[in-house]
């Protein structure tokens, strides 16, 4: 197919962003993505250095390409991110590139996310169910660029969709994170403490997030969907079936500690599934494989 969309990318080095080149590449999107990273990979993106957090960068960048869509994936989720001031910078870059997007003739924008906006409950989370976003910083700030973003687009004539993620695997991840703090540990032959294994989350590979999201860009679907798989998995077994395949179930200890957590977070996909139209290319299994063989360096 030939490319014939423009696309504006943020966040497109992170855990889900780097998955998007491909899937993008498919539907026929000319691709371009601000980093402030160097040594990017060749993979059909054009890549434009410059920071997020510099509006005068951003409204250049806007300026030259003209892009008709936007996908906002960039926020910070490591580290402290949820108590963390970087939050507020996520927000107001969030606002500022939409504005330059309207003056520069964008059509259609989506941006990411987080489940954690959700009054949890132990049953599937619906779109429409009652959030809690004052419980930290990120899903505060999160929730109020939705909220801007969505009023802004309505008035400007921009088709907006907000796409919230649920728990999130995939290759590179960083340590501080559950899938990449299992891989490390075992890699080195050092026991990994679980004190979580008890709790259900639903987890959806990187590689289906990133084309659920490019699903969704494309669809003109509009407001929040769920970015999930509707199931739920055991973390217990989702940390064993990584340590199967490494041989070294020998190193995993769990820990039977009360967590003040809600014991099931689930989401409901009906809408990524019947508006979108996406379902998952990867089982969990196959996922978790290519994750090992990928920090392996197995092609």
């Amino acid at each position: 197919m030939n490319c014939y969309k423009k696309v504006l990318v943020t966040g497109a080095t992170g855990l889900i962003g780097k998955e998007l080149a491909e899937p993008l590449k498919q539907s026929g999107f000319d691709i371009y993505a601000i980093t402030i990273d160097n040594n990017n990979p060749k993979n059909g993106i054009n890549w434009i250095k410059g920071n997020l957090f510099d509006e005068n960068c951003v409204k250049s960048v806007m300026e030259d390409i003209k892009p008709e869509y936007l996908l906002n994936m960039a926020w910070c989720a490591t580290g402290n991110y949820l108590s963390s001031d970087i939050n507020y910078k996520f927000l107001n870059a969030g606002v500022s590139i939409l504005k330059c997007f309207k003056d520069n003739g964008g059509k259609r924008a989506v941006f990411t996310g987080t489940c954690f906006e959700y009054k949890f409950k132990n049953i599937p989370l619906k779109e429409t169910d009652e959030l809690d976003v004052n419980k930290t910083v990120y899903t505060f700030c999160k929730n109020k660029l939705r909220e801007i973003a969505e009023y802004f687009c309505k008035v400007n004539n921009i088709s907006f969709g907000y796409g919230r993620v649920f728990y999130v695997y995939g290759r590179n991840e960083d340590k501080s994170r559950l899938t990449g703090m299992i891989l490390d540990k075992l890699s080195n032959n050092e026991e990994a403490i679980i004190k979580s294994g008890n709790l259900y989350k639903d987890y959806m590979y990187a590689k289906d997030i990133a084309g659920a999201f490019v699903a969704f860009l494309n669809s003109g679907v509009e407001g929040s969907v769920n970015i999930c798989s509707g199931k739920e998995i055991l973390i217990k077994d989702f940390v064993l079936e990584i340590a199967e395949q490494m041989g070294k179930k020998n190193l995993i200890k769990f820990k039977d500690e009360f967590l003040n957590q809600t014991p099931v977070i689930v989401g409901d996909n009906s809408r990524l599934l019947n508006e979108v139209g996406y379902r998952s290319n990867y089982n969990f299994k196959a996922a978790i494989k290519e994750i090992i063989e990928d920090k392996n360096g197995i092609n």
